[in-house]
This record gives C-alpha cells, structure tokens and sequence, in this order.
C-alpha cells in the first residue's frame, strides 16, 4: 500500500512528535529518578542525625538517672551521719 504525499508527512511528522515526546517523558523520568536520589540521600543524613541525637538522649538520660541515684544515697549516708552524730 503505497501512501500519498500528505499520508506520508503526517505519518512523518507524528513519528517526529513521538520521539519528541518521548524524549521528553525520558529526560522527567531521569530528572525525577535524580530528585528521588537526592531527596534518598537527604532521608539517610536525616536518619544518621536523627539516631545520634536519640543515643545522646539515651546517654544524658543514664547519666541523670546515676546522678539522681548518688543523690539518694548521700542523702541517706547524711541522714546516718546526723543521727549517729547525736
């Protein structure tokens, strides 16, 4: 089947107009896989930061609790110390 002047520069100019646009939908797909990467990368810092910041309240935390223990027993230890003293 042999196609007419016209048949054959609309058939031209819609395979000109799908690798247009499918160059296009390439280029956003890559753009959007290069921002998912990126915005990947972010979440894993954000991630990092967020478990040294709980480690250090985990670490504070333990600290307060021995410190308030020490507290507790010197507390008592003066308790003892002025009852054995009178």
């Amino acid at each position: 089947m042999k196609l007419s002047r016209n048949g054959q520069i609309v058939l031209s100019a819609l395979f000109v107009a799908s690798l247009i646009f499918g160059g296009a939908g390439y280029a956003q797909s890559r753009a959007t896989q290069a921002a998912y990467e990126e915005q990947s990368k972010q979440m894993a810092l954000y991630k990092e930061k967020l478990n040294e910041a709980q480690n250090t309240i985990q670490e504070n935390t333990s600290i307060q609790a021995k410190y308030e223990c020490v507290q507790v027993e010197r507390d008592q230890l003066q308790k003892q110390v002025e009852e054995l003293s009178k």
